[in-house]
């Protein structure tokens, strides 16, 4: 994965000519992490909401009927101890399954705790 993520980064801002049948187009970002200016029970209420909107209960993909390419797409980490899940869920203009309203309400929840230039938004 390393190698593709190189790749990926070499080729920043350059369009895709050709993609042809069978092929994948693979993106990287670049995630930063850093301490949140809020007092620790902000944190604590935040991940109550997003616990309660169903962050412990999201699949790990959502399987939909047709292609849903190049949109915002919501994922969400959860680590317990020894136990890692992830979700990767595409952001639909109306939720089809009860994993796209949890995973909005779930953004929701942590949005309220970033500066408005930090807002995730589809």
């Amino acid at each position: 994965m390393q190698r593709y993520t190189a790749e990926a980064r070499r080729h920043c801002g350059t369009t895709v000519a050709e993609v042809t049948a069978g092929s994948q187009v693979l993106a990287t970002d670049t995630l930063l992490v850093a301490p949140l200016d809020v007092a620790e029970g902000l944190i604590g209420e935040t991940w109550a909401a997003a616990e309660r909107a169903g962050a412990l209960d999201l699949p790990g993909r959502v399987e939909r009927n047709r292609v849903v390419d190049d949109v915002f797409t919501y994922v969400v980490e959860v680590r317990r101890g020894d136990d890692y899940r992830a979700s990767v869920i595409e952001h639909i203009e109306r939720p089809e399954i009860r994993a796209d309203q949890q995973i909005r309400d779930i953004y929701a929840a942590v949005n309220r705790l970033l500066a408005p230039d930090q807002v995730l938004r589809p």
